[in-house]
């Protein structure tokens, strides 16, 4: 038997609580995983069934991405409240990442002659997008974890995919924002006008 400064007395209940950590992060990442692939999926066919690729994306790619913070709520309901921060912080910094990372290398090089923007004017652009997504979503999952807790499953299912549909639309204005050039030197698009 070990003291209690030295951690848990039975190694099954630690072997547990790590096991919970790992599924609720693990179950929130393949959800924006598959998220991502549906969408990859649907950007190299242009057409699913009746659907072009923004038709698609909205009526199952966000949906799905929407669905995240509501799995990860259910998933992290019976986390100690020091393993919900952990989880939420490991999945909000990887989707942070990815997304800065591949938001990153969507514009930073540009098919035109004259680009605005140098790769490296597009990192802390692409950081602050990237930040908002895992933010986003991270506090998503907090808030349902909070509500499914409270015990109201049904509202934490609407209420986290309600308020990721929200963060949707932050991020699409954060977009904006950074891409326009607010504040990064720029005033559009990253192509200029031919010499």
């Amino acid at each position: 038997m070990t003291s209690a400064a030295l951690g848990p007395a039975d190694p099954g209940t630690s072997r547990a609580g790590t096991v919970r950590l790992a599924v609720g992060i693990a179950v929130p990442l393949l959800i924006i995983s598959l998220s991502y692939g549906l969408w990859w999926i649907s950007d190299q066919l242009l057409y699913i069934g009746p659907l072009d690729r923004a038709a698609f994306g909205w009526a199952v790619v966000i949906p799905v991405w929407a669905g995240a913070p509501v799995a990860a709520a259910f998933a992290w309901r019976r986390l100690t409240r020091r393993d919900l921060w952990v989880a939420a912080v490991a999945f909000g910094l990887v989707v942070s990442v990815v997304s800065s990372v591949l938001i990153w290398q969507s514009v930073a090089f540009p098919d035109c002659a004259n680009p605005v923007r140098s790769a490296a004017e597009w990192i802390v652009p692409a950081l602050l997008l990237g930040l908002t997504i895992g933010g986003g979503l991270a506090a998503s999952g907090l808030l349902g974890t909070a509500i499914v807790r409270s015990g109201h499953p049904w509202r934490a299912v609407a209420i986290g995919a309600g308020t990721e549909f929200g963060m949707v639309f932050l991020a699409l204005l954060v977009f904006v924002i950074v891409s326009t050039g607010a504040g990064f030197g720029s005033t559009g698009g990253n192509c200029g006008l031919p010499n």
